[in-house]
């Protein structure tokens, strides 16, 4: 494609510099397809039309995730006393999966009941106690409050 923005590669970057970084390149494809949708396809009926708008939609719902990211804190940075919902775990398979069986899910609420570093953070989750490493607790995503 001719005179067309192509998304690079920025190196290693991570946290919000990573969901920074990712906003610009699905407002760039955005961009593109809503370009596409409005100068190159008829208005009504055509199917190349129909499956962009239809892109173009689930690009909207990233927008709007990735603006829960920004926002988000790990759960080692929350204080005694403080709770947060889980917004994202930040692990592989295998520690999503064993966090997952112990009750931390996405849209969980959680509160830190004891924190005291390098130590382990021992949180209140679905109505049990839990304590984990601190390393854990960094890759656990939550909103303050």
């Amino acid at each position: 494609m001719a005179g067309a923005r192509r998304l690079r590669s920025r190196g290693r970057i991570s946290g919000s510099e990573l969901v920074e970084h990712l906003d610009e390149d699905i407002e760039h494809v955005h961009d593109d397809i809503e370009h596409v949708i409005t100068e190159h396809t008829e208005s009504a009926g055509n199917e190349v039309r129909e499956h962009l708008e239809e892109v173009d939609d689930h690009l909207h719902d990233m927008m709007e995730h990735s603006k829960d990211l920004k926002d988000a804190i790990p759960l080692a940075f929350l204080s005694v006393g403080e709770e947060g919902v889980i917004v994202e775990m930040q692990g592989g398979r295998g520690m999503s999966q064993r966090l997952s069986e112990m009750g931390f899910t996405n849209s969980t609420r959680v509160r830190v009941l004891s924190s005291s570093s390098p130590g382990p953070v021992l949180v209140s989750v679905r109505d049990a106690r839990i304590a984990i490493g601190r390393g854990i607790a960094m890759k656990i995503l939550v909103h303050k409050g």
